[in-house]
């Protein structure tokens, strides 16, 4: 049987972080893109994206605002690109923190739960509410970063 080394664990917790920062880095990417030229994003009815971008939302107007400013449609694509970089920036800090030295990962406690955590919710909201592409991506971050655990534990 073959030889478990800290190597293996510190190969598949850097899998998953590579896995977040495709991702993130991808959504951010094609929501920068919506912005210029829709896309991605968009609403398939293109009557849709006209409502979108001729109304307001009433978070806004509970906030004091007049409610008509931002348009749904520039919240949409607000949410896509800081959806993305928050996504992009959980595994690139968790890729410096694997790369710079995979002993803190070990060491403290919480950093593997947390990466099984994080990307496990991801996939529950990807489960709940997109399609099979997002749970691809967020099942396989959480199956690489369980794995780290256990190979590291």
């Amino acid at each position: 049987m073959p030889t478990v080394t800290a190597d293996d664990a510190q190969a598949w917790f850097i899998a998953g972080t590579i896995v977040a920062m495709v991702a993130g880095g991808g959504h951010v990417l094609l929501a920068l893109i919506d912005t210029v030229r829709p896309t991605f994003f968009v609403p398939i009815e293109s009557s849709a994206k006209a409502v979108m971008e001729g109304t307001g939302g009433r978070l806004v107007r509970m906030s004091g605002g007049s409610g008509a400013k931002p348009s749904i449609w520039s919240v949409w694509l607000g949410i896509h690109i800081t959806h993305g970089i928050g996504v992009f920036t959980f595994g690139l800090l968790c890729l410096l923190i694997a790369t710079h030295d995979f002993n803190l990962v070990e060491r403290i406690d919480a950093i593997r739960p947390l990466t099984i955590t994080v990307s496990a919710a991801y996939l529950a909201v990807s489960l709940r509410f997109f399609f099979t592409g997002p749970v691809i991506v967020t099942g396989t971050a959480t199956a690489c970063f369980t794995v780290a655990a256990v190979l590291s534990a």
